[in-house]
């Protein structure tokens, strides 16, 4: 068996390693990778955005936790007024965490809620 590991980095690199510990063969390629910003252009630019945004959508469990973390260190909460959509549902859970209101992710094709 050999398996193509798309997480993206470090988590990636760190399940290829424990994949060839147990003798699967694996190799890591991601699309993109989370590091720190060194622009000017980051989330303290952007804080206002977020707050009159309508719809924001999250893509992974990465941006949850550096946009919690962000918020939480300048004691911000997380937009009330906004509808959140989430690419799956683990996403969806992780921030139902710091987001107690309904979140939309897909599922088989349609979009369901979660409470």
């Amino acid at each position: 068996m050999k398996i193509l590991v798309m997480r993206p980095s470090p988590e990636g690199e760190d399940l290829v390693n424990n994949l060839k510990k147990i003798g699967i063969h694996a190799w890591h390629f991601s699309f993109f990778d989370f590091y720190s910003s060194t622009s000017l252009i980051n989330l303290s630019n952007k804080v206002n955005d977020l707050y009159e945004s309508n719809i924001i959508i999250i893509f992974s469990k990465k941006s949850i936790y550096y946009t919690n973390l962000y918020l939480k260190n300048h004691n911000l909460q997380w937009p009330f007024d906004a509808e959140y959509y989430t690419v799956g549902q683990s996403t969806a859970l992780s921030l139902y965490k710091h987001v107690k209101k309904k979140l939309f992710f897909p599922k088989n094709k349609k979009i369901v809620k979660i409470y």
